[in-house]
């Protein structure tokens, strides 16, 4: 028979070593989850920077007078309709003229309410774009107007001034 001693403190020993795997075990669980949740935050940063990357595109064409562009985007990308404050179809025209031009093409410009906004689209445009009181409504505009209509200063909520002529 071993002494009493020598077994209380083996006991001591394994419950030291229990206690340390244990600790082990809680700072390697810690690390995993970090790590799990920077890959996560990297995934949410890769779709923000994709969702940025749609929404100065169609700045862009919009301002260039390219809705055809916005279009396109929208018709081959489900992601870009989604990200997008305005859905853009291509209107049907039935007659054409000699003098054809595409930035006489018309298209149908339909405001989505986007997550800070989560009210009707007349909201948002001013009460003189609206056509009727319905929750969804939509206007024609060609890409010379777009290009046009796109200069002045703009005053976001945060206070910042975006200017572009």
């Amino acid at each position: 028979m071993t002494d009493p001693k020598e077994l209380v403190k083996l006991a001591e020993k394994e419950l030291e070593e229990e206690k340390k795997e244990k600790q082990v075990k809680l700072i390697k669980a810690a690390i995993k989850q970090t790590l799990e949740k920077i890959e996560a935050k990297k995934r949410e940063r890769k779709e923000s920077d994709d969702e940025i990357k749609i929404l100065k595109q169609d700045i862009d064409n919009i301002r260039a007078g390219r809705l055809d562009l916005i279009e396109e985007r929208q018709r081959k990308n489900e992601k870009a309709k989604e990200t997008s404050v305005i859905i853009v179809e291509k209107e049907i025209v039935r007659e054409i003229h000699h003098h054809y031009d595409r930035w006489y093409e018309p298209y149908k410009i339909i405001p989505v309410p986007y997550e800070p906004y989560p009210y009707s689209p007349q909201i948002w445009w001013t009460s003189d774009v609206t056509s009727d009181n319905s929750d969804s409504f939509s206007m024609t505009v060609d890409c010379s107007l777009a290009k046009n209509a796109s200069s002045g200063t703009y005053v976001l909520k945060n206070g910042s001034i975006k200017s572009f002529s």
